[in-house]
């Protein structure tokens, strides 16, 4: 296993509660995707599974198909190890591996990748390997789907409220802004809040770069490796099919 220096060390405690909302607005469109994907080629690889939301809507999309749920954050792993340990059927079909995407030992032929949330993590050098394993990888009709998050160029993100909700007597709120940090890079400052009535319990502020992909961008570094991109339903959901472009 690659040694990973871990964004999520500090945060990832929050991360499930902070990106249930996408989930909640994204879970039909990536699963009306997902049953697109053949059913009989492959496993399909959960890329940055995290704590195991997107694992889990795959698994129910596609009730046959083996799932590779890739994570390379200890925190995080240890979640979605125990979500999969905990149901039956996810124990049955879903390996859990956690190396970082680039580094795991995929097998020769996938069913299908969903990189949600993903993409910001890896510079251009490092989605120009990832575009060129794909080309390899991808079993005929299956594809790549993955989210551009906004915003897709650098630009100033005003402090805003993520979500707030509850959990028993306490509240959770979550806060993020951001900076370009250099071409095609942002700089976000996320602060992470607990309270219990007035009482303010803990605030952890967290700072990471992420790199900005415009759909131009996506599909003039995908087409090299004879890589097709297709937008994939509402255009504010921002998801996109990459898959193989026969000749």
């Amino acid at each position: 296993m690659s040694e990973y220096d871990d964004p999520y060390d500090r945060s990832g405690q929050f991360l499930d509660l902070m990106i249930a909302t996408w989930w909640e607005h994204n879970g039909a469109t990536v699963a009306e995707a997902l049953k697109d994907l053949p059913t009989d080629a492959g496993p399909v690889v959960d890329a940055g599974a995290g704590g195991g939301q997107g694992t889990r809507l795959i698994a129910r999309a596609l009730p046959h198909t083996h799932v590779l749920a890739v994570e390379p954050s200890l925190l995080l792993r240890s979640v979605l190890l125990s979500r999969v340990f905990e149901d039956p059927d996810l124990r049955a079909r879903v390996t859990v591996d956690g190396d970082d995407l680039l580094a795991a030992r995929l097998p020769d032929r996938i069913g299908g990748l969903v990189a949600a949330n993903l993409i910001g993590h890896l510079g251009p050098h490092e989605r120009d390997r990832l575009w060129e394993d794909l080309a390899t990888r991808l079993a005929p009709g299956a594809f790549a789907l993955l989210n551009l998050p906004a915003p897709v160029e650098p630009e100033h993100v005003a402090r805003t409220r993520m979500t707030e909700l509850r959990i028993g007597a306490r509240s959770y709120v979550g806060w993020a802004g951001a900076e370009p940090a250099g071409p095609e890079r942002l700089s976000w400052q996320m602060t992470y809040e607990v309270h219990e009535g007035e009482r303010l319990v803990s605030r952890d502020d967290v700072r990471y770069d992420w790199w900005t992909v415009s759909e131009k961008a996506l599909r003039a570094e995908t087409e090299p490796h004879r890589l097709r991109v297709l937008s994939h339903g509402p255009p504010e959901a921002g998801l996109y099919r990459v898959l193989w472009e026969k000749e």
